[in-house]
Protein backbone atom coordinates (compact mmCIF):
# COMPACT_ATOMS: atom_id res chain seq x y z
CA UNK A 1 0.00 0.00 0.00
CA UNK A 2 3.13 2.33 0.70
CA UNK A 3 4.25 1.62 -2.03
CA UNK A 4 1.69 2.07 -4.56
CA UNK A 5 1.32 5.30 -2.91
CA UNK A 6 4.72 6.75 -3.28
CA UNK A 7 4.23 4.98 -6.69
CA UNK A 8 1.48 7.36 -7.38
CA UNK A 9 2.93 10.54 -5.76
CA UNK A 10 5.99 9.94 -8.40
CA UNK A 11 4.13 9.57 -10.92
CA UNK A 12 2.53 12.83 -9.97
CA UNK A 13 5.58 14.95 -9.48
CA UNK A 14 7.14 13.42 -12.55
CA UNK A 15 3.99 14.49 -14.80
CA UNK A 16 4.44 17.99 -13.36
CA UNK A 17 7.38 18.45 -13.62
CA UNK A 18 7.29 17.58 -17.66
CA UNK A 19 4.53 20.01 -17.95
CA UNK A 20 6.44 22.62 -16.13
CA UNK A 21 9.83 21.36 -18.20
CA UNK A 22 7.96 21.58 -21.52
CA UNK A 23 6.09 25.33 -20.17
CA UNK A 24 9.68 26.77 -19.60
CA UNK A 25 10.68 25.43 -22.31
CA UNK A 26 8.36 27.03 -24.19
CA UNK A 27 8.24 30.60 -22.73
CA UNK A 28 11.84 30.13 -23.33
CA UNK A 29 11.64 29.48 -26.88
CA UNK A 30 9.24 32.12 -26.57
CA UNK A 31 11.46 35.00 -25.43
CA UNK A 32 14.28 34.19 -27.71
CA UNK A 33 12.24 34.29 -30.98
CA UNK A 34 10.39 37.91 -29.95
CA UNK A 35 14.39 38.50 -29.24
CA UNK A 36 15.75 37.97 -32.65
CA UNK A 37 12.87 39.74 -34.35
CA UNK A 38 13.66 43.05 -32.49
CA UNK A 39 17.09 42.17 -33.17
CA UNK A 40 16.86 41.75 -36.59
CA UNK A 41 14.50 44.53 -37.03
CA UNK A 42 16.57 46.48 -35.80
CA UNK A 43 19.68 45.44 -37.97
CA UNK A 44 17.13 45.72 -41.05
CA UNK A 45 16.32 49.41 -40.16
CA UNK A 46 20.31 50.39 -40.72
CA UNK A 47 19.19 52.44 -43.83
CA UNK A 48 16.03 54.11 -42.45
CA UNK A 49 18.31 55.07 -39.88
CA UNK A 50 20.93 56.49 -42.59
CA UNK A 51 18.12 58.18 -44.59
CA UNK A 52 19.45 55.95 -47.74
CA UNK A 53 16.69 54.72 -49.98
CA UNK A 54 16.34 51.03 -49.42
CA UNK A 55 14.20 48.24 -50.57
CA UNK A 56 11.64 47.12 -47.74
CA UNK A 57 12.87 43.72 -46.12
CA UNK A 58 11.37 40.54 -45.77
CA UNK A 59 11.75 39.61 -41.89
CA UNK A 60 13.89 36.32 -42.85
CA UNK A 61 14.93 36.65 -46.76
CA UNK A 62 15.60 40.65 -46.42
CA UNK A 63 15.51 41.67 -50.33
CA UNK A 64 16.24 38.40 -51.94
CA UNK A 65 12.33 37.30 -51.71
CA UNK A 66 11.84 39.97 -54.61
CA UNK A 67 14.77 38.07 -56.52
CA UNK A 68 13.14 34.64 -56.23
CA UNK A 69 12.17 33.06 -59.08
CA UNK A 70 12.68 33.39 -63.09
CA UNK A 71 13.91 36.91 -62.75
CA UNK A 72 17.36 37.21 -63.50
CA UNK A 73 19.29 39.24 -60.54
CA UNK A 74 20.24 41.74 -63.43
CA UNK A 75 16.60 42.67 -64.03
CA UNK A 76 15.95 43.06 -60.45
CA UNK A 77 18.69 45.20 -59.82
CA UNK A 78 17.49 47.66 -62.95
CA UNK A 79 14.33 47.90 -61.65
CA UNK A 80 15.81 49.18 -58.40
CA UNK A 81 18.14 51.72 -60.01
CA UNK A 82 15.26 53.05 -61.84
CA UNK A 83 13.10 53.29 -59.10
CA UNK A 84 15.69 54.65 -56.10
CA UNK A 85 18.20 56.00 -58.14
CA UNK A 86 22.25 55.24 -58.09
CA UNK A 87 22.62 54.75 -54.83
CA UNK A 88 20.43 52.94 -52.72
CA UNK A 89 20.59 49.68 -50.49
CA UNK A 90 19.08 46.41 -49.91
CA UNK A 91 19.42 43.41 -47.24
CA UNK A 92 20.17 39.92 -47.63
CA UNK A 93 18.97 38.09 -45.01
CA UNK A 94 20.12 41.13 -42.16
CA UNK A 95 23.34 41.58 -44.12
CA UNK A 96 23.36 45.02 -45.10
CA UNK A 97 24.27 46.00 -48.78
CA UNK A 98 24.74 49.18 -50.86
CA UNK A 99 24.05 49.65 -54.62
CA UNK A 100 26.09 51.98 -56.01
CA UNK A 101 26.40 53.72 -59.95
CA UNK A 102 27.27 56.79 -59.57
CA UNK A 103 30.97 56.34 -61.66
CA UNK A 104 32.73 59.08 -58.86
CA UNK A 105 31.78 57.43 -56.09
CA UNK A 106 32.79 53.65 -57.89
CA UNK A 107 36.28 55.71 -58.46
CA UNK A 108 36.15 56.02 -54.77
CA UNK A 109 35.86 53.34 -53.30
CA UNK A 110 37.66 50.68 -56.32
CA UNK A 111 40.86 53.08 -56.32
CA UNK A 112 41.23 56.37 -54.49
CA UNK A 113 40.02 54.94 -51.05
CA UNK A 114 40.81 51.64 -51.41
CA UNK A 115 42.47 51.01 -48.28
CA UNK A 116 38.97 51.46 -46.54
CA UNK A 117 37.43 48.93 -49.08
CA UNK A 118 40.08 46.80 -49.62
CA UNK A 119 38.22 43.35 -48.70
CA UNK A 120 35.88 41.31 -50.54
CA UNK A 121 32.67 40.53 -48.95
CA UNK A 122 32.77 38.13 -46.24
CA UNK A 123 32.59 34.27 -46.91
CA UNK A 124 28.78 32.72 -46.23
CA UNK A 125 30.66 29.85 -45.00
CA UNK A 126 34.24 30.27 -44.52
CA UNK A 127 35.49 26.87 -46.59
CA UNK A 128 38.49 24.80 -47.57
CA UNK A 129 40.23 25.83 -49.58
CA UNK A 130 38.62 29.06 -50.29
CA UNK A 131 39.29 30.88 -46.63
CA UNK A 132 42.85 30.36 -48.44
CA UNK A 133 42.47 32.10 -51.56
CA UNK A 134 42.80 35.30 -52.60
CA UNK A 135 38.98 35.88 -52.94
CA UNK A 136 38.61 34.73 -49.36
CA UNK A 137 41.82 36.50 -47.91
CA UNK A 138 41.56 39.64 -46.50
CA UNK A 139 43.90 43.02 -45.26
CA UNK A 140 47.33 42.17 -45.13
CA UNK A 141 47.07 38.52 -45.80
CA UNK A 142 45.30 38.97 -48.95
CA UNK A 143 48.06 41.70 -50.02
CA UNK A 144 50.93 39.69 -49.19
CA UNK A 145 49.48 37.04 -51.34
CA UNK A 146 48.33 39.01 -53.78
CA UNK A 147 52.11 40.39 -54.16
CA UNK A 148 53.51 37.08 -54.99
CA UNK A 149 50.65 36.39 -57.46
CA UNK A 150 50.77 39.11 -59.35
CA UNK A 151 54.04 38.49 -61.10
CA UNK A 152 52.94 35.34 -62.09
CA UNK A 153 50.53 36.68 -65.08
CA UNK A 154 53.08 39.11 -66.41
CA UNK A 155 53.88 39.03 -70.43
CA UNK A 156 56.95 37.14 -70.08
CA UNK A 157 54.94 34.48 -67.83
CA UNK A 158 51.96 34.54 -70.53
CA UNK A 159 54.50 33.88 -73.44
CA UNK A 160 55.14 31.12 -72.08
CA UNK A 161 51.64 29.99 -71.91
CA UNK A 162 50.72 30.34 -75.37
CA UNK A 163 52.33 27.31 -76.63
CA UNK A 164 49.66 25.55 -74.76
CA UNK A 165 46.90 27.56 -75.66
CA UNK A 166 47.43 26.79 -79.07
CA UNK A 167 47.52 23.51 -79.14
CA UNK A 168 44.04 23.16 -77.05
CA UNK A 169 43.14 25.59 -79.74
CA UNK A 170 43.75 22.86 -82.26
CA UNK A 171 41.58 20.39 -81.03
CA UNK A 172 39.22 22.90 -81.16
CA UNK A 173 39.46 23.76 -84.83
CA UNK A 174 39.35 19.37 -85.36
CA UNK A 175 36.09 18.92 -83.76
CA UNK A 176 34.75 22.35 -85.97
CA UNK A 177 36.45 20.40 -88.93
CA UNK A 178 34.43 17.29 -88.02
CA UNK A 179 31.42 18.97 -87.48
CA UNK A 180 32.14 20.56 -91.05
CA UNK A 181 32.62 17.13 -92.66
CA UNK A 182 28.95 16.04 -91.71
CA UNK A 183 27.32 19.90 -92.25
CA UNK A 184 26.67 19.74 -88.68
CA UNK A 185 26.20 23.03 -86.82
CA UNK A 186 28.00 23.19 -83.47
CA UNK A 187 26.70 24.21 -79.86
CA UNK A 188 29.61 26.45 -78.82
CA UNK A 189 29.04 27.14 -74.88
CA UNK A 190 29.57 23.74 -73.99
CA UNK A 191 32.79 23.28 -76.77
CA UNK A 192 34.53 26.80 -75.28
CA UNK A 193 33.27 25.79 -71.78
CA UNK A 194 35.58 22.50 -73.19
CA UNK A 195 38.26 24.30 -74.24
CA UNK A 196 38.35 26.60 -71.56
CA UNK A 197 38.94 23.82 -68.85
CA UNK A 198 41.55 22.03 -71.27
CA UNK A 199 43.60 25.61 -70.85
CA UNK A 200 43.13 25.72 -67.58
CA UNK A 201 43.99 22.02 -66.63
CA UNK A 202 46.86 22.21 -68.43
CA UNK A 203 48.13 25.45 -67.63
CA UNK A 204 47.30 25.94 -63.88
CA UNK A 205 46.40 22.63 -62.43
CA UNK A 206 49.30 20.39 -63.88
CA UNK A 207 46.88 17.83 -65.59
CA UNK A 208 45.95 17.64 -68.99
CA UNK A 209 42.18 16.86 -70.06
CA UNK A 210 40.31 16.17 -73.66
CA UNK A 211 37.50 17.98 -72.07
CA UNK A 212 35.84 19.27 -75.93
CA UNK A 213 36.08 15.87 -77.20
CA UNK A 214 35.04 13.82 -73.96
CA UNK A 215 31.83 16.07 -72.58
CA UNK A 216 29.73 13.15 -72.29
CA UNK A 217 32.62 11.06 -70.49
CA UNK A 218 35.09 13.49 -68.73
CA UNK A 219 34.43 13.04 -64.85
CA UNK A 220 36.16 16.10 -64.00
CA UNK A 221 34.34 18.12 -66.96
CA UNK A 222 30.88 16.95 -65.27
CA UNK A 223 31.85 17.33 -61.20
CA UNK A 224 33.09 21.35 -62.52
CA UNK A 225 29.65 21.92 -64.45
CA UNK A 226 27.80 20.41 -61.61
CA UNK A 227 29.51 22.08 -59.06
CA UNK A 228 28.80 25.87 -60.44
CA UNK A 229 25.48 25.24 -61.52
CA UNK A 230 24.86 24.37 -58.01
CA UNK A 231 27.04 26.52 -56.44
CA UNK A 232 24.16 28.16 -54.57
CA UNK A 233 21.74 25.76 -52.67
CA UNK A 234 19.13 25.83 -50.31
CA UNK A 235 22.12 24.98 -47.40
CA UNK A 236 23.60 28.22 -48.64
CA UNK A 237 20.29 30.14 -48.52
CA UNK A 238 20.02 29.03 -44.54
CA UNK A 239 23.35 29.70 -43.92
CA UNK A 240 22.77 33.49 -45.42
CA UNK A 241 19.67 33.67 -43.25
CA UNK A 242 20.79 32.54 -39.93
CA UNK A 243 24.05 32.70 -38.58
CA UNK A 244 24.27 29.52 -36.33
CA UNK A 245 23.98 27.50 -39.92
CA UNK A 246 26.81 29.60 -41.74
CA UNK A 247 28.89 28.12 -38.14
CA UNK A 248 27.47 24.46 -38.70
CA UNK A 249 28.41 24.46 -42.36
CA UNK A 250 31.66 25.64 -41.79
CA UNK A 251 32.58 22.80 -39.07
CA UNK A 252 31.29 19.88 -41.46
CA UNK A 253 33.03 21.54 -44.22
CA UNK A 254 36.61 22.23 -42.48
CA UNK A 255 36.29 19.59 -39.27
CA UNK A 256 34.68 16.80 -41.22
CA UNK A 257 36.52 17.22 -44.68
CA UNK A 258 33.53 17.15 -46.46
CA UNK A 259 33.95 18.72 -49.80
CA UNK A 260 32.10 18.52 -53.29
CA UNK A 261 33.64 15.71 -55.61
CA UNK A 262 35.18 18.19 -57.77
CA UNK A 263 37.11 19.76 -55.02
CA UNK A 264 38.77 16.79 -53.55
CA UNK A 265 39.40 15.72 -56.94
CA UNK A 266 41.63 19.08 -57.53
CA UNK A 267 43.25 19.20 -53.77
CA UNK A 268 44.24 15.81 -53.83
CA UNK A 269 45.98 15.93 -57.14
CA UNK A 270 48.05 19.05 -56.58
CA UNK A 271 49.33 17.51 -53.09
CA UNK A 272 50.49 14.73 -55.15
CA UNK A 273 52.02 17.89 -57.99
CA UNK A 274 53.84 19.76 -55.23
CA UNK A 275 55.16 16.80 -53.77
CA UNK A 276 56.63 15.18 -56.92
CA UNK A 277 58.07 18.57 -57.82
CA UNK A 278 60.25 19.43 -54.97
CA UNK A 279 61.31 16.05 -54.76
CA UNK A 280 62.88 16.85 -58.38
CA UNK A 281 63.72 20.73 -58.72
CA UNK A 282 65.77 19.73 -61.72
CA UNK A 283 62.70 19.54 -64.44
CA UNK A 284 60.86 22.57 -65.37
CA UNK A 285 57.30 22.73 -65.94
CA UNK A 286 55.25 26.05 -67.88
CA UNK A 287 52.50 26.36 -65.99
CA UNK A 288 51.18 28.45 -63.10
CA UNK A 289 51.12 26.15 -60.48
CA UNK A 290 55.05 25.85 -60.61
CA UNK A 291 54.89 30.04 -61.21
CA UNK A 292 53.47 30.27 -58.19
CA UNK A 293 56.12 27.86 -56.69
CA UNK A 294 58.90 29.62 -57.79
CA UNK A 295 57.38 33.11 -56.60
CA UNK A 296 56.78 31.84 -53.12
CA UNK A 297 59.99 30.77 -52.94
CA UNK A 298 61.81 33.13 -54.67
CA UNK A 299 60.20 35.73 -52.03
CA UNK A 300 62.69 34.83 -49.01
CA UNK A 301 66.00 36.45 -50.59
CA UNK A 302 64.11 40.26 -52.06
CA UNK A 303 62.40 40.06 -48.39
CA UNK A 304 66.21 39.72 -46.73
CA UNK A 305 67.59 42.55 -48.50
CA UNK A 306 64.91 44.49 -47.63
CA UNK A 307 63.96 43.60 -43.80
CA UNK A 308 67.79 42.77 -42.45
CA UNK A 309 70.64 45.31 -43.57
CA UNK A 310 74.43 44.18 -43.34
CA UNK A 311 75.18 44.65 -39.66
CA UNK A 312 72.32 42.89 -38.81
CA UNK A 313 73.30 39.94 -40.63
CA UNK A 314 76.87 39.61 -39.73
CA UNK A 315 78.23 40.69 -36.31
CA UNK A 316 81.43 41.73 -35.64
CA UNK A 317 83.74 40.10 -33.08
CA UNK A 318 83.90 42.13 -29.84
CA UNK A 319 80.02 43.10 -30.10
CA UNK A 320 78.71 43.45 -26.66
CA UNK A 321 75.78 40.83 -25.33
CA UNK A 322 73.17 43.26 -25.93
CA UNK A 323 73.91 44.61 -29.43
CA UNK A 324 73.89 40.50 -30.43
CA UNK A 325 70.73 40.50 -28.38
CA UNK A 326 69.56 42.95 -30.93
CA UNK A 327 70.83 41.69 -34.21
CA UNK A 328 69.21 37.97 -33.41
CA UNK A 329 66.02 39.52 -33.24
CA UNK A 330 66.25 41.61 -35.56
CA UNK A 331 67.26 38.56 -37.93
CA UNK A 332 64.32 36.26 -36.40
CA UNK A 333 61.40 39.47 -37.24
CA UNK A 334 63.27 39.70 -40.52
CA UNK A 335 62.49 35.21 -41.38
CA UNK A 336 59.14 35.31 -39.63
CA UNK A 337 58.41 38.74 -41.80
CA UNK A 338 59.60 36.51 -44.96
CA UNK A 339 57.42 33.46 -43.37
CA UNK A 340 54.27 35.29 -43.55
CA UNK A 341 54.89 36.34 -47.06
CA UNK A 342 55.75 33.20 -48.46
CA UNK A 343 52.66 30.87 -49.44
CA UNK A 344 51.64 27.92 -47.97
CA UNK A 345 50.72 24.56 -49.79
CA UNK A 346 47.09 25.27 -48.80
CA UNK A 347 47.30 28.56 -50.46
CA UNK A 348 48.89 27.62 -53.37
CA UNK A 349 45.72 25.16 -54.19
CA UNK A 350 43.46 27.15 -52.97
CA UNK A 351 44.56 29.74 -55.54
CA UNK A 352 45.00 27.06 -58.51
CA UNK A 353 41.58 26.02 -57.25
CA UNK A 354 39.85 29.10 -57.87
CA UNK A 355 42.00 30.43 -60.66
CA UNK A 356 39.37 27.39 -62.20
CA UNK A 357 36.75 28.40 -60.88
CA UNK A 358 36.97 32.51 -61.98
CA UNK A 359 38.46 31.39 -65.73
CA UNK A 360 36.02 28.33 -66.58
CA UNK A 361 32.95 29.48 -66.57
CA UNK A 362 33.96 33.37 -67.81
CA UNK A 363 36.41 32.52 -70.14
CA UNK A 364 33.63 30.67 -72.05
CA UNK A 365 30.70 32.76 -71.65
CA UNK A 366 33.28 35.97 -73.12
CA UNK A 367 34.57 33.57 -75.89
CA UNK A 368 30.69 32.34 -76.61
CA UNK A 369 29.56 35.55 -76.88
CA UNK A 370 32.20 37.06 -78.83
CA UNK A 371 31.58 34.04 -81.40
CA UNK A 372 27.24 34.61 -81.14
CA UNK A 373 28.15 38.71 -81.89
CA UNK A 374 30.32 37.94 -85.00
CA UNK A 375 27.85 35.41 -86.46
CA UNK A 376 25.26 37.87 -85.57
CA UNK A 377 27.15 40.77 -87.39
CA UNK A 378 28.89 39.75 -90.50
CA UNK A 379 30.00 42.99 -91.43
CA UNK A 380 32.09 43.38 -88.62
CA UNK A 381 33.53 39.52 -88.76
CA UNK A 382 34.73 40.47 -92.34
CA UNK A 383 36.46 43.78 -90.86
CA UNK A 384 37.96 41.56 -88.43
CA UNK A 385 38.80 38.37 -90.83
CA UNK A 386 40.79 41.18 -93.17
CA UNK A 387 42.40 42.45 -90.06
CA UNK A 388 43.43 38.79 -89.75
CA UNK A 389 44.93 37.77 -93.39
CA UNK A 390 47.24 41.23 -93.28
CA UNK A 391 48.95 39.68 -89.97
CA UNK A 392 48.57 36.40 -90.33
CA UNK A 393 49.84 34.42 -93.07
CA UNK A 394 48.23 31.65 -95.16
CA UNK A 395 48.98 28.16 -93.40
CA UNK A 396 50.62 29.83 -90.56
CA UNK A 397 48.71 27.86 -88.03
CA UNK A 398 50.02 28.80 -84.10
CA UNK A 399 49.62 32.40 -82.84
CA UNK A 400 52.61 34.22 -81.31
CA UNK A 401 52.12 36.27 -78.46
CA UNK A 402 53.54 39.18 -80.56
CA UNK A 403 51.20 38.72 -83.43
CA UNK A 404 47.56 38.64 -80.63
CA UNK A 405 48.79 42.12 -79.87
CA UNK A 406 49.07 43.20 -83.54
CA UNK A 407 45.88 42.82 -83.69
CA UNK A 408 43.92 46.41 -82.53
CA UNK A 409 40.48 45.91 -84.07
CA UNK A 410 40.54 42.07 -82.53
CA UNK A 411 41.32 44.15 -79.34
CA UNK A 412 38.37 46.40 -80.23
CA UNK A 413 36.00 43.96 -81.04
CA UNK A 414 36.91 41.62 -77.34
CA UNK A 415 36.18 44.79 -75.70
CA UNK A 416 32.98 45.95 -77.22
CA UNK A 417 31.62 42.08 -76.48
CA UNK A 418 32.62 42.65 -73.05
CA UNK A 419 30.69 45.38 -72.92
CA UNK A 420 27.82 44.36 -74.70
CA UNK A 421 27.63 40.96 -72.38
CA UNK A 422 29.89 40.65 -69.33
CA UNK A 423 30.67 37.53 -68.39
CA UNK A 424 30.49 38.38 -64.66
CA UNK A 425 27.66 40.82 -63.30
CA UNK A 426 27.32 40.86 -59.45
CA UNK A 427 30.81 39.82 -58.51
CA UNK A 428 32.61 43.58 -57.93
CA UNK A 429 31.44 44.19 -54.52
CA UNK A 430 33.81 45.07 -51.65
CA UNK A 431 33.61 45.60 -47.72
CA UNK A 432 34.02 48.65 -45.87
CA UNK A 433 36.75 48.23 -42.95
CA UNK A 434 35.31 51.00 -41.13
CA UNK A 435 32.78 54.01 -40.89
CA UNK A 436 33.03 56.16 -43.70
CA UNK A 437 31.78 59.12 -45.43
CA UNK A 438 31.39 58.14 -49.04
CA UNK A 439 29.99 61.99 -50.89
CA UNK A 440 26.91 62.29 -48.79
CA UNK A 441 26.25 58.78 -48.03
CA UNK A 442 27.46 57.60 -44.61
CA UNK A 443 28.78 54.19 -45.07
CA UNK A 444 28.89 51.95 -41.44
CA UNK A 445 31.76 49.66 -41.06
CA UNK A 446 30.59 46.05 -42.34
CA UNK A 447 28.28 46.76 -45.31
CA UNK A 448 28.78 45.70 -48.58
CA UNK A 449 28.89 47.58 -51.84
CA UNK A 450 28.15 46.19 -55.15
CA UNK A 451 29.10 47.78 -58.36
CA UNK A 452 26.32 47.08 -61.11
CA UNK A 453 28.38 45.70 -63.81
CA UNK A 454 25.99 45.48 -66.36
CA UNK A 455 23.80 48.54 -65.89
CA UNK A 456 26.73 50.45 -65.99
CA UNK A 457 27.81 48.84 -69.87
CA UNK A 458 23.90 49.42 -70.76
CA UNK A 459 23.68 53.10 -69.44
CA UNK A 460 22.55 54.96 -73.17
CA UNK A 461 24.04 58.03 -70.95
CA UNK A 462 27.27 56.73 -71.28
CA UNK A 463 26.74 54.34 -74.36
CA UNK A 464 24.41 55.50 -77.13
CA UNK A 465 22.13 52.66 -78.66
CA UNK A 466 23.78 50.26 -75.44
CA UNK A 467 22.57 47.31 -77.19
CA UNK A 468 23.90 47.98 -80.60
CA UNK A 469 27.37 45.71 -81.22
CA UNK A 470 29.89 48.54 -82.14
CA UNK A 471 33.36 47.68 -82.05
CA UNK A 472 34.45 51.38 -83.08
CA UNK A 473 33.57 52.62 -79.71
CA UNK A 474 37.01 50.99 -78.50
CA UNK A 475 38.96 52.21 -81.71
CA UNK A 476 42.08 54.89 -80.68
CA UNK A 477 39.97 57.32 -82.70
CA UNK A 478 36.64 57.30 -80.40
CA UNK A 479 39.01 57.19 -77.38
CA UNK A 480 41.09 59.58 -78.42
CA UNK A 481 37.58 62.33 -79.34
CA UNK A 482 35.52 61.00 -76.33
CA UNK A 483 36.63 61.98 -72.74
CA UNK A 484 35.06 58.04 -71.02
CA UNK A 485 34.91 58.30 -67.03
CA UNK A 486 37.69 55.29 -66.45
CA UNK A 487 34.32 53.71 -64.23
CA UNK A 488 32.35 53.19 -67.78
CA UNK A 489 34.01 50.11 -68.46
CA UNK A 490 34.23 47.68 -65.92
CA UNK A 491 34.57 44.02 -66.65
CA UNK A 492 37.26 42.94 -64.97
CA UNK A 493 36.78 45.45 -62.13
CA UNK A 494 39.42 48.15 -61.04
CA UNK A 495 41.53 49.19 -58.57
CA UNK A 496 44.20 47.23 -56.93
CA UNK A 497 41.81 44.33 -56.44
CA UNK A 498 40.76 44.05 -59.73
CA UNK A 499 41.39 40.42 -61.59
CA UNK A 500 45.06 39.29 -61.92
CA UNK A 501 44.08 36.48 -64.52
CA UNK A 502 42.90 39.71 -66.84
CA UNK A 503 45.59 38.61 -68.99
CA UNK A 504 45.89 35.36 -69.40
CA UNK A 505 41.68 35.03 -70.19
CA UNK A 506 42.28 37.72 -72.41
CA UNK A 507 45.25 36.18 -74.30
CA UNK A 508 43.21 32.17 -74.53
CA UNK A 509 40.17 33.81 -75.88
CA UNK A 510 42.32 36.43 -78.57
CA UNK A 511 44.30 33.06 -79.88
CA UNK A 512 40.87 31.20 -80.03
CA UNK A 513 38.76 33.65 -81.79
CA UNK A 514 41.68 34.35 -84.25
CA UNK A 515 42.27 31.10 -85.15
CA UNK A 516 38.80 29.87 -85.60
CA UNK A 517 37.81 33.17 -87.71
CA UNK A 518 41.39 32.79 -89.51
CA UNK A 519 39.92 29.49 -90.88
CA UNK A 520 36.09 29.44 -90.50
CA UNK A 521 33.23 31.68 -91.09
CA UNK A 522 30.48 31.91 -88.46
CA UNK A 523 26.95 32.43 -89.15
CA UNK A 524 23.73 31.94 -87.88
CA UNK A 525 21.05 29.23 -88.44
CA UNK A 526 17.36 28.31 -87.70
CA UNK A 527 18.37 26.75 -84.02
CA UNK A 528 20.50 30.00 -82.98
CA UNK A 529 18.56 31.69 -80.54
CA UNK A 530 17.98 34.83 -81.08
CA UNK A 531 17.90 37.21 -79.01
CA UNK A 532 19.98 35.29 -76.43
CA UNK A 533 18.53 34.79 -73.03
CA UNK A 534 20.42 34.16 -69.87
CA UNK A 535 20.45 32.86 -66.39
CA UNK A 536 22.50 32.91 -63.20
CA UNK A 537 22.92 30.12 -60.72
CA UNK A 538 25.97 32.38 -59.14
CA UNK A 539 27.15 35.55 -60.32
CA UNK A 540 27.81 35.11 -64.39
CA UNK A 541 25.48 35.40 -66.97
CA UNK A 542 25.30 31.76 -69.37
CA UNK A 543 23.27 30.57 -72.29
CA UNK A 544 19.70 29.28 -70.69
CA UNK A 545 19.29 27.54 -74.08
CA UNK A 546 22.04 26.29 -76.32
CA UNK A 547 23.98 28.40 -78.76
CA UNK A 548 24.00 26.95 -81.77
CA UNK A 549 25.87 28.45 -84.73
CA UNK A 550 27.43 27.39 -87.91
CA UNK A 551 31.45 27.26 -88.74
CA UNK A 552 31.79 27.54 -92.79
CA UNK A 553 35.23 26.43 -93.83
CA UNK A 554 36.90 29.30 -95.41
CA UNK A 555 38.29 28.77 -98.94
Amino acid sequence: MILATLSYIWSFLRLGMSRYTLALGIVALTLYVLQWVRVRRYEQSLFERLGIPYIKPHLIHGSLHTMRGKTLATDILTEWLEKYGDVFGYYIGSKPNIVIKDLELIRQVLVKDFNNFSNRPKLIIEALPVIHCIVGLRDQRWKDVRSVLTPTFSMAKMKLMIGIMNERVDELLGIVSDHNAKEKPLEWYGLFQGLTLDVICECVLAMKRHCQRDQNDDMFFAATRYFLKHAMNPAIHLAIYFDIFAKLFTFISNQLAFSGRMTNMIVSHLKTVLEIRRKDSSKKYIDVLQLMLEAAESQLEPDTKDSVSKSDVKVPNGTNATHEHQSHTSQKSAREGIKKKNLTDDEIIANAWVFLLAGFETSANSLTSTAYLLACYPDIQEKLYQELCEHVEDGYEHMTYETVHKLNYLDQVFAESLRILPPVVTFISRDTNADFQLGKYFIPNDTNILIPVWQIHHDPKLWPEPEKFDPERFSPETKTSETRHPMSYIPFGAGPRGCPGVRFAQLEAKVAIARLLRTHRLETCEQTPIPLTFEMPTVTHIPAKPVILKAIRRE
